[in-house]
């Protein structure tokens, strides 16, 4: 049992670690050797964990984004209330508590999305995974306003939910360009009348 734990312990600090430097410098660009300097542990403790480097990005991305997207951008539209103020609040939210430093760095999702994205292979399903999840989530939740009468019924929700995932996430692209607020403000002013048009 002690064992069990301590190897629980490793793998989740390779992960910590690994997606630190996967958002910081990249996927491709960091190393297994950079990623277990992190740790301070052997490069022996990693292959003990993950047979490689794609098998351990998989596992960031279904740990370590995975646990980040559900907490800030999923979870919520599951909350009770009337379904518009739970999309609005759930977006607007998030958008208003991006810090300094997240904005320049952008989305880790994004970031490997680009960086990863197309290749046909196990980290690219990890991604589409986490995205389709995050579609799903909206697209029930525009369902629900159907029903509770928040949302026009003629709102096609798969639409909806592709258009509000991925300008969302292209905004957190675009603001890595610039050194101030003015088109995130614009665009976050762009995203309530959309939703409030909905």
């Amino acid at each position: 049992m002690e064992q069990e734990l301590k190897t629980e312990a490793t793998r989740k600090l390779i992960l910590e670690k690994s997606f630190q430097q996967f958002y910081t410098k990249g996927f491709k660009p960091t190393s297994v050797n950079e990623i277990m300097k992190t740790t301070g542990l052997s490069k022996g403790a990693f292959y003990h964990n993950f047979k490689n480097k794609e098998e351990l990005g998989v596992q960031v991305v279904k740990a370590e984004l995975h646990d980040r997207i559900y907490k800030a951008m999923i979870s919520p539209l599951y909350t009770e209330g009337e379904a518009k103020t739970i999309l609005k609040n759930t977006f607007l939210d998030k958008f208003l508590a991006f810090t300094s430093d997240e904005k320049l760095m952008g989305c880790p999702l994004n970031n490997l999305i680009n960086e990863i994205g197309g290749s046909p292979n196990l980290l690219n399903e990890a991604l589409k995974d986490l995205i389709n999840t995050w579609l799903n989530a909206v697209v029930e939740t525009i369902e629900r306003g159907h029903n509770d009468g928040s949302i026009k019924p003629e709102t096609n929700a798969q639409q909806a939910a592709i258009y509000l995932v991925s300008s969302f996430e292209g905004m957190r692209g675009i603001r890595k360009l610039y050194n101030d607020d003015a088109n995130w403000n614009a665009y976050r002013g762009a995203l309530e009348n959309y939703i409030d048009q909905l």
